[in-house]
């Protein structure tokens, strides 16, 4: 699979789902889609596709076109409101519009392009502000929050994908086969944990009871240096400020796949342009 197939899946399936946790974390941004009932679907031609769903003041991010969508019925009126579909005539296409250099090609949904134009847009933009972070925004407490809960949301949901086409971290899925792995930042959080099971990887939002293997990152700063490469690990090991518990192996494992990341996605991934 080519480098950018690679990343549009995870711009889809690890970046995307970080818009549920602003709608529900941001008040400004909660406020802004409060009233929304639309479903925003992904359509890559020959390749992957997602929706955001609006309703209730609620964001949900997921897979494929959606369980209401099948065939001409993914145009159609649904429980989440009226669909909008995004066609994108390559995966290079979708990147270029997370990279806010390119635009979808709209096939449904017209009605709806002033949201798209308008709160949808807005939203992704505070996504990616969040997203990319300075010195300057990160010495401000609720930003630093915020940063490392998708930087983490990310780097969950991004290990599947890379299990599953990157080349070089295929080889690491017998490491990945059995088990539950939580990371978390002390001492409320936030943590993400990954199922590990014959099927694959799954991500999770929040932290599972009973892990095989626990990461324990002593605060948000501690967790943001980690994150982002800034931390010494083995370092961190020895002055508690990382703790890690259980099957170590599994952790190896998981930080070899996350090492790969930072070769397909940029601090500020994100659909910057909308139409």
């Amino acid at each position: 699979m080519s480098h950018d197939s690679i990343r549009a899946r995870l711009n889809l399936y690890a970046v995307l789902p970080n818009l549920e946790d602003v709608v529900r974390e941001d008040p400004q941004m909660r406020a802004l889609v409060s009233d929304a009932r639309v479903t925003v679907r992904f359509v890559v031609a020959n390749g992957p596709r997602a929706y955001v769903r609006f309703s209730n003041g609620v964001c949900t991010v997921g897979r494929g076109s959606g369980p209401e969508a099948s065939g001409a019925a993914a145009s159609a009126p649904s429980s989440a409101g009226p669909s909008v579909v995004l066609s994108f005539a390559s995966a290079s296409h979708l990147n270029k519009m997370f990279d806010g250099a390119g635009s979808p090609i709209p096939l449904w949904g017209f009605t709806r392009l002033g949201f798209l134009k308008n709160e949808f847009t807005e939203l992704s933009d505070r996504m990616a502000y969040y997203l990319a972070p300075t010195e300057e925004l990160l010495a401000h407490p609720g930003y630093l929050a915020m940063n490392t809960q998708l930087t983490l949301n990310t780097a969950a949901f991004a290990v599947p994908v890379l299990l599953g086409h990157d080349p070089d971290c295929m080889p690491l899925r017998h490491g990945l086969t059995h088990g539950t792995i939580v990371i978390k930042v002390l001492p409320h959080g936030p943590a993400v944990s990954l199922v590990c099971g014959a099927s694959g990887v799954l991500p999770v939002k929040g932290a599972l009871s009973h892990p095989s293997a626990l990461v324990l990152l002593r605060d948000l700063p501690t967790a943001s240096a980690f994150l982002n490469g800034k931390l010494d690990s083995f370092a961190a090991a020895v002055t508690g400020e990382v703790q890690i518990w259980g099957r170590i192996g599994m952790v190896d494992t998981l930080a070899l796949v996350l090492d790969r990341v930072g070769k397909y996605l940029t601090p500020a991934a994100a659909p910057a342009a909308t139409a």
